[in-house]
């Protein structure tokens, strides 16, 4: 089976942040249960009830995208049997997180331990399902601003920051307690919009460069003075990437605000999830193939 990954559009994008964020909501949690996010983290929960309808909900769009959802569903349940391919690949460890996320989510709900192996097991899951969104891209030859290993890094990256966003502005609300060890989780913040920072501007100087030839740099182009210009700039850059930067960096340093402190909260996590999904959407939107 065939598929047309050139003219993938919003139903891809959607998977691929809906894919990642699901991740990294099991990852927080993860983090949280362990204590590594501090003794008194209240993101210990909310992170497994987020990753496996999020990553069920991208792998029916991803589904409906294929083309033959429709004309031949049976198609897909082949793809079981192709172990050469990577979407194959993709498929069992999207199919056996999913079931994780949502054991997990289930133990959590009826309050009954999570067993270690479970845990761990989901972990290994999540960091897989998070690098596949990137992988499912980088195998693409024919593009070369996708067909590097920085783009599955940087969709790693991209998943632990929108995953811990999301869970932290749910558990803001759902746990009515911001009294965690919110230094701590800030500085996890602060760090992976840095990583961020760093591999978005190697990616786009590596293709930039000529180094992966004409089509590359007119990809960085395009994403960086063409038509992606205004989005990537003000939504990836200025909104996903500067704005939260900014804001973690002054909460690390205990500067106090007089503005209500649940609006900075909500727009500075909202910011990194709209960062995200603009992302996701001006790499696939920034495809300039080789003919």
């Amino acid at each position: 089976m065939e598929v047309n990954m050139y003219n993938w559009g919003w139903k891809i994008i959607i998977y691929l942040f809906l894919g990642g964020l699901g991740a990294g909501a099991y990852l927080t949690s993860f983090a949280a249960q362990k204590g590594w996010l501090g003794e008194k983290s209240n993101l210990g929960r909310v992170g497994f009830y987020l990753s496996g309808p999020f990553v069920l909900i991208g792998s029916v769009l991803l589904f409906l995208d294929l083309g033959i959802a429709f004309s031949d569903p049976f198609g897909v349940l082949r793809m079981f049997s192709n172990i050469q391919s990577v979407m194959t690949w993709g498929i069992y460890i999207i199919s056996l997180f999913i079931i994780i996320g949502f054991a997990s989510a289930y133990c959590t709900w009826k309050q009954r331990k999570l067993s270690s192996v479970l845990l761990s097991f989901g972990a290994i899951l999540a960091l897989a399902t998070g690098t596949y969104t990137g992988v499912l891209l980088a195998v693409v030859i024919s593009v070369p601003l996708w067909n590097t290993f920085l783009l599955p890094v940087l969709f790693v990256v991209s998943a632990l920051s929108t995953g811990l966003a999301a869970t932290s502005l749910c558990s803001y609300y759902w746990e009515k307690n911001i009294e965690q060890n919110e230094t701590r989780v800030n500085k996890i913040h602060l760090v992976l919009l840095v990583l961020e920072v760093i591999l978005i501007s190697l990616l786009l100087a590596f293709t930039l460069s000529g180094a992966k030839g004409v089509a590359a740099v007119s990809s960085a182009q395009k994403i960086i003075m063409g038509p992606l210009a205004v989005p990537f700039w003000l939504l990836v850059v200025a909104i996903g990437l500067v704005f939260p930067l900014a804001y973690y960096i002054i909460k690390i340093k205990g500067q106090k605000k007089d503005y209500s402190q649940i609006l900075y909260i909500t727009s500075s996590e909202l910011s990194v999830l709209l960062g995200g999904l603009a992302l996701r959407a001006i790499i696939v939107f920034g495809a300039v193939r080789i003919y």
